[in-house]
């Protein structure tokens, strides 16, 4: 891509200037496209966390919120610093044996046969244990399923089928796939063997994890020094291809193909294998800093203004590709698209702003896993218990004239009539979810709240008037290339028309009478905000 480089005289002149009421949409299209601009710039170098491109922008954002008028947002500071551990597989590598009863040992390669975790600590790692198949490896009672139920695996390493059982509704299966070596651990296991079903086997090839066999790790450092990931996971763990799980199986009660058969259908029953599997690994790592950018709009009404209500977008993309012609991932809809939102939907608050105060956040590192909100839902810069929901923006397809939304999270609590009443009174249709295959819902920077028990939800634009073959071509030609830059056929007065229906649903929220709760029964709510007050979801009879 060309560069193009930003004026800074002329960017604060479009920023700063006085509007006239009959230029308003011209002004806010304008405002929004300045932010594009200079965030998708080439100048940014792709707004890697941890990197110069990261640092500039977060410093921009921080500006446009100083000439709004906000607070900061971190006590007084508009930056949250976060210390991150970045680990590899080190030069000496990694390998796990398996040493079946009375046989001879089998060596599965990192990079080879199998993809290992390189965990959080530089060093060499060894452990031996061993080893159960524990299903699908969840443990949800709400849900009826224990996988552990009659398996003694502590001091174990476990070998658990990827993802969750057919026929759970995607958000929920999502969240159940997600964080088994928490839950493995928890029953007292000390490693994890991940292996396929047939639904992952054809995204998770042979091939697919040797190309991976090169990636880091990251995760965010606590006060205490050491990596967040430490405190919930195992110590180790791997996922084999379908060779090796195919030879690990070997002798067992059931082959690797019968486990296979039967979880296409149904949940395997777990037992123990006759062996021991042995961890060998060899880690680098280093750490490095970027922060969340946060300011703060206090709210109007003192009875409530302790109470925030957090608008979030991830400031953060991949950085410069190793090679080709175009190195610079530029992330225009991903997520320049969602912070100019922000600041627009900012800009409405601002203006007049409402009950409850609200902390417009600039997020790091969702990139590397959703680790700048996670670490402020864990670290909150107000009381845990005055954050009252989260409205997220992450990749708007602001490509076409949308006519319908899809509100990721809204049916999980009472954010679900909200939304639907901001949605209806924009003019737009509220759609279901188009692609509950690529599981937004556990996707995406709400999600990190959600964890703490926060009613969270986040608008995409939908797939009527075209929007499905926009997505399409996105997904094909955009999401995560060099090409998602400033050559992306953007549509500035759609983008305006989203960021108001994001600020009319940041506002009632803000305003409501109530603050936003689980819906009883709700699996989120339950697991995530036991002790909180529920309502009872209304019938859709």
């Amino acid at each position: 891509m060309k560069r193009l480089v930003v004026s800074a005289i002329a960017l604060a002149m479009v920023l700063a200037a006085p509007v006239a009421a009959q230029d308003r949409d011209a002004a806010a299209e304008a405002r929004i496209r300045a932010d594009v601009t200079f965030l998708a710039d080439d100048a940014l170098e792709g707004r890697e966390s941890g990197h110069r491109g990261y640092d500039l922008a977060a410093l921009y954002v921080q500006t446009r919120m100083q000439a709004m008028g906000m607070s900061p947002g971190a006590g007084e500071a508009w930056t949250q610093p976060i210390t991150f551990a970045r680990t590899g597989i080190a030069e000496q590598g990694a390998t796990v044996t398996w040493t079946p009863a009375g046989g001879e040992p089998v060596v599965w390669t990192h990079g080879q046969d199998a993809m290992v975790n390189a965990g959080d600590v530089a060093g060499r790692m060894s452990l031996a244990g061993g080893v159960v198949f524990v299903g699908f490896g969840i443990d949800a009672p709400q849900h009826g399923i224990d996988d552990y139920a009659g398996l003694d695996v502590d001091g174990k390493i476990v070998v658990l089928l990827s993802g969750a059982p057919t026929g759970l509704d995607s958000d929920v299966a999502a969240h159940l796939g997600a964080g088994k070596a928490a839950t493995a651990a928890a029953h007292g296991a000390v490693g994890v063997i991940t292996i396929n079903t047939d639904a992952s086997a054809r995204r998770y090839t042979a091939d697919l994890l040797r190309r991976f066999a090169g990636r880091t790790e990251t995760t965010w450092v606590g006060s205490d020094g050491k990596p967040r990931r430490n405190a919930s996971g195992a110590r180790a763990g791997a996922m084999l291809t379908d060779d090796a799980a195919a030879a690990l199986f070997a002798g067992a009660t059931k082959s690797y193909a019968d486990i296979r058969a039967e979880a296409a259908t149904g949940r395997p029953a777990g037992f123990a294998l006759d062996g021991q599997a042995t961890f060998d690994v060899h880690t680098r790592r280093d750490d490095f800093q970027s922060a969340n950018v946060i300011g703060r709009i206090p709210g109007s009404d003192p009875a409530v203004s302790d109470e925030v209500v957090i608008l979030t977008a991830h400031l953060d993309h991949l950085g410069i590709s190793a090679s080709g012609d175009d190195r610079i991932n530029n992330g225009a809809l991903d997520n320049a698209g969602g912070v100019s939102i922000m600041l627009e939907a900012a800009r409405s608050l601002m203006a007049a702003p409402p009950r409850r105060s609200v902390l417009v956040v600039a997020l790091a590192a969702e990139e590397k896993g959703l680790l700048g909100s996670d670490y402020l839902a864990r670290n909150p810069v107000v009381a845990a218990d005055q954050v009252v929901a989260d409205v997220n923006l992450d990749m708007p397809i602001l490509t076409y004239v949308f006519t319908d939304v899809v509100a990721f999270g809204a049916e999980h609590s009472t954010l679900g009539p909200i939304v639907a009443d901001a949605v209806q009174a924009a003019g737009l249709i509220a759609s279901p979810d188009p692609m509950p295959e690529q599981n937004v819902f556990t996707r995406s920077d709400h999600y990190s709240f959600v964890k703490a028990g926060v009613p969270s939800v986040m608008l995409a634009t939908g797939y009527a008037n075209g929007g499905e073959a926009e997505w399409a071509r996105f997904f094909a030609d955009g999401y995560h290339k060099p090409n998602d830059d400033l050559s992306m056929p953007f549509h500035w007065e759609a983008a305006v028309r989203f960021a108001q229906v994001n600020a009319a649903i940041a506002r009632a929220i803000a305003d409501s009478a109530e603050r936003p709760m689980w819906y009883r029964g709700n699996s989120f709510g339950d697991q995530f905000a036991p002790n909180a007050p529920k309502a009872e979801k209304p019938s859709t009879e």
